[in-house]
């Protein structure tokens, strides 16, 4: 299915490149005697309607409208159940299954990518059907859709569009559903699956409009692990998501992409070269900055879900690097092997000293990937805290590596912290750095089951940028460790923080696109969580009082980080869509643009996602 393009003699002047599977297209002639799928401007079509159409409404099609549809599809068209369906009582129970699911509902994010509904947060659903040791409790339909397009074409996907927007239906989409804001679900929904759309080539000599050079040409389906296999066997190196399953063509790239090169090879918005896409129309499109131009800029950084159906991507790639890392950790309470106890404020001085050290190593091409979590002293079995970070470091040796964090560990020292001397490791990795790959708690990984960019299936998340300005003084310092501070030890929350500076230099320049113009002044991607809670199989999820409740919590604190950085913004796929001020957190000064390119693109308001251009 991977193929690679190798030979000299490749086109000179390559703008797109189409996969097998976009080359099988709906035409015009074949939706000449079927009205529900043709395309738009073809021939008359049905009114707008405020609402979309739902079960039970008089216009929702009936099973003979549905059976056409499928017909048409060639058997791409499925009603699946909730997969928790299994754990309770009815035709659909098996005690055996259910299990084996409960065992891996928190941890296996492929499961979750592999079935046609499922997806990574679960509260979106309403808790409708999860995993159950009670069979006797309730699963509905709830927030998952009601039918699904197995999209293993571009027809499929123009089919999925077309119906759905003749039809009057919601339409989502879902890929690999690494989603935290239930914006690839919809009650009474259809839904496009592009997650089967596979294909991966190289092409060493691309030529665009604005780029000559190598490039390498993914599906819309290809995940992380599949991009990151592919380059190592090429020997190049490209963005691709910390987790595994997720797919790099949908969310990731569409709002921005970050990954562990973004300090010094910018986003994977900025490497897009061209996109092929289905359109709200129902066209199958390129677009790039001389094909659909607005469209282009739009789909690079403007968010996931809201413009059209991706299906494939051409992006630059570069020569893979040798990279050397190391972790730190810093707890409160007794210290093993010392009789020095560590004490809040200790705790704190000692992070806020990493904190300073952040734009070093981001200006260094640096990552840095952290926690602050609550936890239980293992000595003094008290209730305590633990950071943990890990740091890596691109075209370092591991003895510029150790002089490079030296300074730090020394002044973490001072502030009377116990600190070990940590290993330094050094790894040729072509498409992600070496934290990205260690799985141990003090150095925590994306790749780690329990990593928030593979998996928190219950926690409600938010995040901000804090900037360099945050970073660039003793007193900034201070203040932003305070509000950190106050979202763990009072709000009795968690933190997250990936210090990484996608600037324009990184990019390679200006890209010209839709990422959100704060984050190319960010060090610290900062994300606070409403408990770190994973599926267990038995813990009693929150009612939906409890939930909002919680959500206000996190909002309260969010605010605090708010304060202290004015003009700053932060990452929709990591963001709250809830957020009041969501069109300046996730689009700022670009909105409006957006709105209109949104316009131009889907006057009929085809596709929809909570926190995305237009939602309101």
């Amino acid at each position: 299915m991977y193929s690679i393009l190798l030979l000299s003699f490749l086109a000179s002047h390559v703008l797109g490149f189409n996969f097998a599977f976009e080359d099988v297209q709906l035409t015009e002639a074949e939706t000449e005697d079927y009205a529900d799928i043709r395309f738009a401007g073809q021939g008359d079509e049905p009114p707008q309607e405020e609402c979309k159409y739902l079960p039970g409404d008089e216009d929702w099609p009936d099973d003979d409208d549905w059976a056409q549809f499928n017909e048409t599809l060639g058997g791409a068209l499925l009603k699946p159940l909730p997969p928790a369906i299994v754990c309770y009582d009815g035709p659909h129970y098996d005690a055996t299954v259910c299990a084996n699911l409960r065992r891996q509902w928190a941890m296996n994010t492929a499961f979750h990518a592999n079935d046609p509904i499922s997806i990574t947060s679960q509260w979106s659903s309403g808790y409708s059907c999860v995993p159950t040791a009670d069979p006797t409790s309730n699963c509905t339909q709830g927030g998952w859709p009601v039918y699904v397009v197995q999209a293993s074409t571009v027809r499929h996907v123009q089919l999925a569009v077309n119906f759905a927007r003749n039809r009057n239906l919601r339409l989502v989409i879902k890929n690999s559903g690494h989603d935290f804001n239930g914006k690839t679900l919809g009650r009474g929904a259809l839904s496009v699956w592009p997650h089967g759309l596979k294909g991966l080539n190289y092409l060493p000599n691309y030529s665009g409009p604005e780029y000559t050079g190598r490039a390498v040409a993914y599906a819309g389906g290809t995940t992380s692990s599949e991009a990151s296999m592919f380059a190592m066997r090429n020997r190049f190196s490209m963005h691709t998501a910390g987790g595994p399953s997720v797919a790099i063509a949908g969310g990731y790239l569409q709002a921005g992409g970050h990954s562990g090169s973004t300090s010094w090879k910018g986003l994977a918005a900025d490497q897009a070269l061209s996109i092929q896409a289905v359109t709200a129309d129902g066209r199958f499109v390129t677009a790039n900055k001389q094909e659909n131009p607005d469209l282009f800029w739009a789909l690079r950084g403007g968010g996931g879900g809201n413009w059209a159906i991706v299906t494939s991507v051409v992006s630059k790639v570069w020569d893979p690097v040798s990279s050397a890392g190391t972790s730190i950790t810093i707890t409160t309470g007794p210290q093993r092997n010392s009789n020095v106890t560590v004490t809040s404020d200790m705790f704190w001085d000692g992070v806020k000293e990493y904190f300073a050290e952040c734009i070093k190593i981001c200006d260094a091409g640096g990552l840095g990937y952290n926690f602050i979590r609550h936890t239980t002293n293992p000595i003094s079995n008290t209730p305590g805290l633990i950071f943990t970070t890990s740091i890596t470091l691109p075209n370092k040796t591991t003895t510029e590596a150790r002089a490079f964090t030296r300074p730090l560990l020394e002044r973490i020292s001072a502030l009377g912290i116990p600190i070990a001397i940590p290993t330094i490791k050094r790894s040729l990795d072509p498409h992600l750095h070496l934290s990205l790959h260690a799985s141990t708690p003090s150095s925590p990984s994306p790749l780690s089951p329990r990593a928030p960019g593979d998996l928190v299936p219950s926690a409600l998340i938010a995040s901000r940028f804090f900037t360099r300005t945050n970073h660039a003084s003793p007193s900034a310092l201070t203040t932003m460790t305070t509000a950190i501070r106050s979202l763990i030890t009072s709000g009795n929350l968690t933190f997250h923080g990936i210090n990484h500076a996608p600037t324009l230099s990184a990019a390679g320049g200006d890209p010209n696109n839709a990422v959100l113009p704060a984050w190319r002044t960010a060090i610290l991607h900062a994300q606070g969580y409403a408990g770190d809670r994973h599926w267990d199989g038995t813990t009693i999820q929150r009612s939906p009082a409890e939930e909002t409740a919680q959500h206000d919590v996190l909002q309260g604190y969010m605010q605090k980080w708010r304060d202290v950085t004015p003009g700053s913004g932060s990452y929709a796929n990591e963001g709250d869509a809830q957020d009041w001020d969501w069109k300046a957190g996730f689009y700022g000064e670009n909105y409006e643009r957006l709105l209109g390119i949104k316009r131009a693109y889907d006057a009929w308001g085809v596709f929809w996602v909570i926190g995305g251009v237009g939602s309101d």
